[in-house]
């Protein structure tokens, strides 16, 4: 069984776990033409098609003597209720006779009346049936024993006993001759497995079709003995689900099993033993684990995980070389290990130490971008941020576009974007989880392309910082000899707002200082973005922060009154509040909108501008302009988001975008290569992935860990991120999902409460008042809550 595809039919029915047809699946002969070996279902389709249809058919099953009818209307019991027929097989001798195939079944009636027909039994081709009174001479010997198989004899209850033993003696007998014993499966299969892990320097295969696949192929004695094994779980008593997962654990006993008889057969042993020491556990518990058998010991993990740091280096050179002629997203952030509140002593006052990420990321469908354009124009705009480019652009492009709410717009760029389907919501309320063990956006959180360049003890504060940090990339280039990639080619660097300030201001010192900076001239190979999801999240953050009065009254509405609604919430709970209050707004929109007509009240006009312009925008701008990949919308809508931030007095934020935006209009002033693949190739430049690498390594570490542990773990992390087998069979995916009776249930909540503030809102229409003060106003129907003046729209 599958968990990780779609249903073929892949419609609104889809419901249950998808199965694979396989060639042992019994498929309905009147459904053969369209369920084919190899197609997934659901167990909905599964049930309807295969299980419902066979037995119809077994149920409609008719006897096919051609006077089936007339023999029942002359029986004695012909008016009595029906039951199920005994059907067989037509026997040989009355095929030709009754003009029947081998396919063919007639029920027993049909069977004796046909022989007593005089219709057939006068027929040449009719052959009686042999009588087992003529049979004298089939009698059977066995020891000293006679048995006569005739069917007017009788034998006593004693006699029966005493044949029922000499038979199971014969087939014993005989069973014995040709069947390999247990033990000798067990050595044949230890034997295939040590070959594979010590050999051929395969992984532990955990599927149980591809394990039993792999057992047969390799040895046609244990063609069988995985299904024997399956069989003594008792599987006809239990549900799909709790036999595919029995399945799992027999693949695991025969590892088991393999490894009692050969010690270096320890693969499962060693994933175990690293799960253990990643969740924590004590090394005097993985070594009495390990004295059952079920792990390795806590010194072969460290061993084994030392061995993998090592050899890490030699798997970013190789990673390099292998995608030399591809473009690179180079992401370089800190982390931290903060595992609980620290608490200063008498030598320090915290016990937090800060390192490096280095992370590349790569597509083999992107070419690498060149440093010049075609006539010979740098990429970097020798003036950094051109703010009289970015005025003329925006007044030329897109002054007549900020006239419209991002609502609106939104409305002509549907055709581009994702939908609003119960999946898309789900996936849109964990856009800021960047759990891997997080069920939604499984894609992305598998990082099959990414790479750890580095993971060093290291601050990141300042530019001196972010320059040490580009000379190690630098220097991996230069290893594999690859320098001409730096002097030729450029790397866009997708980092937060400190990342792209210290790296540009290293640039611009390079450009206007030259080898005085003290700068490599390497740096220039660096074009730093700012990141896509940091701008959705401080974006978030900041429309929740600003406007968490009125957020708040959603919060008691939704929940309980007397709950506390934090200041700045965890992401998933500002991303909760919002999905809800924006959906539970569009419910009502054209309602409300209809009724206020063009009012011009300040209450009124706040409110539209946050959820028709503000809140859609802040939703939207990563989670569908983004991620879709739609370009032009995603551009317009920076220049929205930069507006909010400047409106709402977003420190940094208000100016972030300015500077992805004058890099973007440089680069189509002059026609550059790499504007092409931006607007092609959009969501790889994101820096969702060193995100979600932090998450997997805080995951993935204790609080005891020592800095040393830290790097060899996130080295560790790093090379299996696609040995993923034993995760995936056995460690559970968390499931943060709302079902999707509740989430409507929420919107219309929600849709009633604002259907009851807008109310109050026209009753106090003109109510508002600045009480003398240009900046604050107080609103009446927000408990006379005073607000600055920025919340309210442009206009003011």
């Amino acid at each position: 069984m599958s968990t990780d595809s779609t249903c073929s039919f892949n419609s609104t029915d889809c419901k249950g776990a998808i199965k694979q047809i396989t060639n042992n699946t019994k498929i309905p002969i009147t459904n053969k033409e369209i369920i084919l070996v190899g197609m997934k279902l659901c167990q909905t389709h599964y049930n309807k098609f295969i299980i419902n249809e066979a037995h119809n058919l077994k149920h409609n099953e008719t006897c096919s003597h051609p006077k089936h009818d007339e023999y029942k209307s002359q029986s004695k019991n012909t008016n009595k209720r029906s039951k199920n027929l005994n059907l067989e097989k037509v026997p040989k001798r009355l095929m030709l006779i009754l003009n029947l195939d081998e396919t063919a079944k007639i029920c027993s009636l049909c069977r004796k009346r046909t022989d007593k027909d005089p219709d057939y039994n006068i027929l040449e081709e009719y052959n009686a049936p042999i009588s087992k009174k003529e049979n004298d001479d089939n009698i059977l010997n066995i020891g000293n024993h006679t048995y006569s198989f005739r069917k007017d004899v009788l034998y006593s209850g004693e006699e029966l006993k005493q044949f029922e033993s000499d038979y199971q003696e014969i087939i014993t007998q005989l069973t014995i001759s040709n069947e390999i014993s247990l033990s000798d499966k067990i050595k044949k299969m230890s034997n295939i497995l040590y070959k594979n892990q010590r050999v051929l320097k395969q992984k532990t295969i955990y599927d149980p079709d591809e394990f039993k696949i792999m057992l047969e192929e390799a040895d046609a004695d244990l063609i069988g003995f995985f299904d024997e094994l399956y069989k003594g779980t008792n599987p006809n008593t239990k549900s799909d689900k709790t036999n595919n997962n029995n399945k799992k654990k027999l693949v695991s006993l025969c590892y088991f099993l393999a490894s009692i008889n050969n010690k270096y057969i320890n693969g499962i042993k060693a994933d175990i033993g690293s799960y253990l020491e990643t969740s924590g556990a004590s090394a005097s518990s993985i070594d009495t684990l390990a004295n059952i058998g079920l792990s390795v010991s806590r010194r072969t993990v460290n061993r084994q995980k030392t061995h993998i740091s090592e050899d890490h280096q030699y798997t970013v050179n190789d990673y390099c070389l292998q995608n030399i002629e591809n473009m690179f997203i180079l992401n370089i952030d800190d982390y931290h290990n903060i595992h609980r509140r620290n608490q200063p002593t008498l030598l320090k006052t915290h016990d937090i130490n800060h390192f490096v990420t280095i992370l590349l990321n790569s597509n083999s469908n992107i070419p690498k971008i060149p440093y010049y354009s075609l006539n010979r124009i740098p990429i970097h705009n020798p003036k950094g941020v051109d703010f009289k480019l970015i005025i003329d652009y925006i007044d030329v492009s897109f002054m007549s576009k900020l006239g419209k709410s991002y609502y609106q717009q939104n409305e002509m760029w549907k055709q581009y974007l994702s939908d609003d389907s119960y999946e898309n919501k789900l996936e849109f309320l964990t856009v800021h989880n960047y759990d891997g063990r997080v069920q939604n956006q499984q894609e992305l959180r598998l990082m099959k392309n990414s790479k750890l360049v580095d993971f060093i003890l290291h601050p990141l504060h300042n530019t001196k910082d972010y320059i040490e940090s580009s000379n190690i990339l630098f220097k991996v280039f230069e290893k594999i000899e690859q320098e001409d990639y730096l002097n030729n080619f450029v790397i866009p660097t997708i980092c937060d707002w400190p990342g792209q300030v210290n790296l540009r201001r290293a640039i611009t010192l390079r450009l206007n200082k030259k080898e005085n900076s003290g700068i490599s001239p390497q740096i220039l190979s660096i074009i730093p973005m700012i990141g896509p999801l940091h701008i959705s999240l401080n974006s978030r953050e900041t429309l929740f922060q600003q406007y968490h009065f009125f957020f708040e009254m959603i919060y008691h509405d939704l929940f309980e009154a007397n709950k506390i609604l934090a200041q700045k919430p965890k992401p998933r709970l500002i991303n909760l509040i919002l999905n809800l209050t924006f959906y539970g707004w569009k419910n009502i929109r054209n309602l409300i909108i209809n009724h206020f007509g063009n009012i011009k009240d300040v209450e009124y006009l706040m409110m539209i501008d946050l959820l028709d312009n503000s809140l859609p925008l802040t939703l939207d701008i990563y989670t569908k302009l983004f991620r879709c990949g739609f370009f032009e919308g995603y551009l317009e809508s920076v220049i929205k988001i930069w507006i909010l931030f400047q409106r709402l007095h977003r420190h940094n934020y208000n100016k972030a975008p300015l500077i992805f935006l004058s890099d973007v209009f440089y680069w189509t002033l002059n026609d550059h290569p790499i504007l092409d693949i931006l607007k092609n190739n959009l969501p790889i430049f994101n820096d969702y992935f060193v995100e979600n690498f932090h998450s997997s390594l805080r995951y993935q570490t204790a609080e005891s860990n020592t800095d040393k542990q830290i790097i060899q773990k996130a080295k560790t992390i790093d090379i299996e991120r696609n040995d993923d087998g034993f995760k995936n069979t056995f460690i559970n995916t968390r499931n943060t999902n709302i079902s999707k009776v509740k989430l409507i249930s929420l919107e219309k909540k929600v849709s009633l409460f604002l259907l009851s503030l807008f109310d109050i809102i026209y009753h106090n229409i003109g109510k508002s008042s600045n009480n003398n003060n240009n900046n604050m106003f107080e609103l009446p129907s927000f408990n006379n809550r005073n607000v600055n003046v920025k919340l309210f729209p442009l206009a003011w």
